[in-house]
């Protein structure tokens, strides 16, 4: 099955997870001889792109904080600029879109008025657990219009998931979805560990490592009460650009003389090859990214057993550094425990997601849908 064209889309290429994994399927179906496009609903791109991802990207606007305003007739507008760009790169490609692969809500939205049946949405995180999240702090209304968003924008559509467990968080939701499959997101083991060797000259000797980017979910006061209930002198950088509440975090923890913030890094792989572990102190994920690459580059990982993912990549040997959600203390022995021991990461555990084993099964989707 060569040469199918395939059409990727998304919010814009900010710097998030389901953003970069967005690139490397781009660069997947590209190297096993396929033919993607990159559709953004807004011209906002933090990556640094290769001269073909470049050349085969299309936006729709250049901010969409006008159609936002306007909501789903917003996001009407923005359809009908989404079809004419697909029937452009038809013509231009002079055969048929074989797949569209939607990457985010807000893409959802704007695909919910197509009548395409190769489209399928991607879910790459919890939206129960937003939702509960939401009902936790109080937020009803803000809480029962992304339940009746969700339900709206997936009822009667095919959805790949990128874990098992985000399956039974929508189920949860009680979505009447048309099919579901997940489908784990592709990783390049060689240009990971590639990059990973790259000299680096600004991280102390030693080091533990968050790779995690400053939100509410990722919980960095859990990492931070962690991280200060150790017994080291090890330092811990964190990968994430520097935030007046973060700061605070630090200095109301006495970590000023601890804690490193190096900012967000566009290869951040020597970072985490060279850490003496990779912690992750999530509330909730979809298939995180960052600890397959950790356990990619031979670093080991203690990650919460949060929804969803972490219990599906960490497996056998290395489960056992799956801390609760929200207590520190558990991220705190865990911590301690993987520094003491010698962790070996057998490659058998994580090449289910290496992108040539991630590829065949997108064409698999494909052919099941000719």
């Amino acid at each position: 099955m060569q040469n199918k064209l395939i059409v990727l889309t998304i919010t814009n290429l900010a710097g998030s997870g389901a953003e970069k994994i967005v690139l490397n399927l781009f660069d997947m179906f590209r190297k096993f001889g396929q033919n993607p496009y990159i559709v953004l609903l807004e011209d906002v791109i933090s990556y640094t792109l290769t001269e073909e991802q470049n050349n085969k990207i299309y936006k729709l606007t250049r901010k969409r904080k006008y159609h936002k305003l306007f909501s789903f007739f917003g996001d009407k507008i923005l359809h009908n600029k989404f079809e004419k760009i697909l029937d452009f790169i038809e013509k231009k490609e002079n055969k048929k879109i074989d797949l569209i692969l939607s990457n985010s809500p807000s893409s959802d939205r704007v695909v919910y008025y197509s009548q395409r049946k190769n489209l399928f949405n991607v879910i790459h995180t919890s939206y129960y657990r937003e939702i509960l999240e939401f009902k936790k702090m109080g937020k009803i209304k803000r809480a029962l219009k992304k339940e009746n968003l969700y339900k709206k924008i997936y009822e009667n559509k095919s959805l790949i998931t990128v874990s098992k467990s985000i399956i039974q968080d929508l189920d949860n939701l009680k979505i009447n979805y048309k099919s579901i499959d997940y489908i784990y997101n592709p990783f390049n083991f060689e240009e990971i560990r590639e990059k990973g060797e790259i000299e680096i000259n600004d991280a102390p000797k030693e080091y533990l490592i968050s790779a995690s980017a400053f939100r509410p979910v990722k919980r960095h006061d859990i990492l931070l009460d962690a991280y200060k209930l150790l017994d080291t002198e090890i330092k811990l950088v964190l990968l994430c650009s520097e935030d007046k509440e973060l700061l605070k975090m630090i200095e109301d923890r006495s970590l000023q003389n601890r804690v490193i913030i190096l900012g967000f890094r566009k290869n951040p792989y020597p970072y985490i090859k060279n850490a003496k572990c990779l912690i992750l102190s999530s509330e909730r994920e979809g298939l995180p990214t960052v600890l397959i690459e950790s356990l990619i580059l031979g670093t080991p990982v203690v990650s919460t057993n949060c929804i969803s993912g972490p219990n599906e990549i960490l497996i056998d040997n290395l489960s056992k550094y799956l801390a609760n959600v929200n207590d520190s203390k558990d991220l705190a022995l865990k911590i301690n425990q993987i520094m003491k021991d010698k962790v070996v990461i057998k490659d058998e555990c994580i090449d289910r997601f290496n992108e040539i084993n991630i590829v065949s099964q997108y064409l698999e989707l494909m052919k099941n849908g000719e």
